[in-house]
């Protein structure tokens, strides 16, 4: 072969191969334009997700947008994974009770701290249930009362509060709170598909306790979904503050036994896409708990502040000041701090593969 053959047959090499890459290109595109149905019994291929409604696809090398790719879809400040078209910065409004109101009736809070004179009674139900987790990506959930997590309970030290559970579903599941109650309403027993029970349990200590279902596998039932927070308060409450629950936890979307996308609430991806806002100089409090499967620590991490962590919230006064909290599983703790100027705080877990498939967010002062 003379060198002037060398050079055609070299040009024609790339041409060969810009063609193909073009071809990969809008394939892609072409088919990360579909729904994807995830958290059911099939094999799932999740190679369809790399385009996560972005002008260029990542190239990641797991199908989900992560690995080192050729090109990004996210900001270097933000996730991988992006919530759902179609939201707002109330969707998950029920994780928080500012300390002044929108005075829309249509919106729901957490839960305030009262005084009650008579027992609490909630009901919940478990419910199979599609849910849209992020842009995208639909998950097969098993939820209480339709949502993950579950409802977010509150009552106050030493009070009674009776929870109505009907399994609504096909598996069987329970309710366990942690805590301390009675061991004869520990909820480790399966209440099967159509029947129901009550739990009746005298709240205590005070802090923030997970609550989830305790039927086996324990990292199935946890990880589709089936858990919550029940907030006990000190009998006087704790001083006024803007409250917010971040509840960690991931999404195994192929049922291998390993999260492919992290969140904070249910909806990967939420809190970069609608900070949550706060006012310069106010007292903040969040309740955070890791309710991660597949992932033995898990961290919270907030940028350009420190804040006093008290573990479990067991305790009036604070165990450490510190910028970064480490959490095994099902562990929390309660924090607060003040932003004393404006502007965007980052928050994220410090395990960074998290933050950069959906558990990464801001705190905004205002």
């Amino acid at each position: 072969m003379n060198r002037k053959d060398f050079f055609k047959w070299i040009a024609g090499g790339i041409g060969f191969l810009s063609i193909s890459s073009l071809i990969s290109f809008f394939k892609r595109n072409n088919d990360s334009s579909k729904n994807l149905i995830c958290g059911t019994n099939t094999n799932f291929n999740t190679t369809n997700t790399t385009n996560q409604g972005y002008l260029f696809p990542s190239f990641g090398n797991d199908g989900i947008g992560a690995g080192p790719g050729i090109l990004s879809n996210h900001s270097p400040y933000g996730s991988m994974v992006h919530p759902p078209a179609g939201l707002n910065r109330y969707t998950l409004s029920r994780f928080e009770r500012p300390l002044s109101l929108s005075k829309s009736f249509s919106r729901q809070y957490l839960p305030a701290f009262q005084i009650s004179r008579s027992i609490k009674t909630y009901e919940i139900h478990s419910i199979d249930k599609p849910l849209n987790i992020a842009h995208k990506i639909i998950f097969h959930g098993w939820t209480f009362n339709g949502m993950i997590p579950g409802p977010i309970l509150r009552t106050r030290l030493g009070e009674k509060i009776k929870i109505k559970f009907k399994n609504l579903s096909k598996e069987p599941h329970s309710i366990h709170f942690h805590g301390t109650h009675s061991v004869n309403m520990d909820g480790w027993d399966p209440i099967p598909p159509g029947k129901e029970t009550e739990y009746v349990i005298e709240a205590k200590p005070i802090g923030i306790h997970p609550y989830h279902c305790h039927v086996p596998p324990l990292a199935i039932h946890m990880s589709k979904g089936l858990f919550g927070a029940l907030i006990v308060d000190p009998p006087e409450g704790r001083p006024p503050a803007h409250e917010i629950v971040l509840i960690l936890h991931g999404y195994d979307l192929q049922n291998r036994g390993k999260n492919d996308i992290y969140c904070w609430n249910g909806i990967a991806g939420y809190y970069e896409r609608y900070p949550i806002r706060v006012k310069v100089g106010e007292l903040i409090r969040i309740y955070i708990i890791n309710m991660l499967e597949y992932e033995p620590v898990a961290s919270f991490h907030l940028h350009a502040q420190t804040f006093d962590v008290y573990r479990t919230g067991t305790k009036l006064t604070p165990d450490e000041h510190t910028d970064v909290v480490t959490l095994g599983q099902t562990e929390r703790c309660i924090i607060e701090f003040r932003l004393p100027e404006k502007g965007r705080y980052m928050f994220h877990p410090h395990q960074i593969h998290m933050a950069e498939r959906g558990a990464m967010g801001w705190i905004v002062a205002i």
